[in-house]
C-alpha cells in the first residue's frame, strides 16, 4: 500500500462493510481516514452526539434539509494525497492525507476506512454529464470510475509525476482518474475534466443513520 498501516486488517476491526465501503473501528490505528462536510441545523443537538444521516433517511422522516436531489449516501472525500501516514495521532493522520487546515476550521466528521475494500468514484461526473444527453444516467455513468481507494491512492501518486508544460495543460480521465497532458487550445471532450481529480473523489456511505462511535474525530 502506498498509505496506510502495514499491519493486516483483521474482522475484529471493522466495524460495517457493503459492497462500497468498510468502514473500521475509529481507535485501531490501520486504514485511512476520510472526511465529509456537515451544516449543523439550527436549534438541534450537534450532529457530532446526534450522527449523520443520508438524504434517503432524513426524506423518509419528512425533514426538508433544502436539496432537490436525494441520495442513499453520505458522500465522504477520497484523500487529497498519496503519501506516508503518521499514525501518532488522528490529527497527524488527516494532516497525512489532507494536509493542513482541515481540522477545526469547518463542521467536518471523519471515519476510518479499509482502502482494499473501500471504492472511490469521481464526483465531477455529476456536473460534467448534466449537459449532455447522458444527464439521466449520471448514476449509472458514475460506476465506470469505480476503484478502490488503493488504486486511487497509486494512481494520483502517478499523477503527481505529470507537469504542466509551456502550451500544454493536464486534464483528467474522471473514469481511470489519470492526469494527461493536453495543447491548451485543445478542450477534450467528457470524460476529460480538467478539475483536479484528487480533489473531486468521493466514496458513498449507504448506512442511513450514521452514529458517532464510527466517529473518529467530529469538529463541530
Amino acid at each position: 500500500m502506498i498509505s496506510g498501516s502495514e499491519e493486516p486488517i483483521e474482522q475484529s476491526d471493522i466495524m460495517y462493510q457493503d459492497d462500497l465501503v468498510c468502514i473500521l473501528r475509529p481507535d485501531v490505528k490501520k486504514g485511512i481516514i476520510v472526511y465529509t462536510h456537515y451544516t449543523q441545523p439550527a436549534g438541534m443537538d450537534s450532529l457530532c452526539n446526534l450522527g449523520l444521516k443520508t438524504g434517503k433517511q432524513l426524506q423518509e422522516e419528512g425533514v426538508n434539509f433544502g436539496r432537490s436531489k436525494i441520495h442513499p449516501y453520505i458522500f465522504f472525500r477520497a484523500p487529497y494525497y498519496s503519501r506516508a501516514i503518521d499514525y501518532s495521532t488522528p490529527e497527524k493522520e488527516i494532516i497525512s492525507s489532507y494536509g493542513e487546515g482541515k481540522i477545526g476550521v469547518k463542521q467536518h466528521v471523519f471515519i476510518r476506512v479499509d482502502p482494499d475494500k473501500t471504492f472511490v468514484f469521481s464526483s465531477e461526473i455529476r456536473d460534467v454529464y448534466k449537459h449532455t444527453i447522458w444527464y439521466d444516467k449520471v448514476d449509472t455513468i458514475i460506476g465506470n470510475s469505480k476503484k478502490t481507494l488503493s488504486e486511487y491512492l497509486e494512481i494520483i501518486n502517478e499523477n503527481m509525476k505529470i507537469k504542466e508544460e509551456p502550451g500544454k495543460k493536464i486534464w483528467y480521465n474522471l473514469f481511470s482518474s489519470e492526469a494527461r497532458l493536453f495543447p491548451v487550445k485543445f478542450s477534450p471532450k467528457e470524460p476529460f475534466n480538467d478539475q483536479k481529480i484528487e480533489r473531486n473523489s468521493e466514496i458513498l456511505v449507504s448506512i442511513p443513520h450514521l452514529t458517532p462511535d464510527y466517529f473518529v474525530l467530529c469538529t463541530p
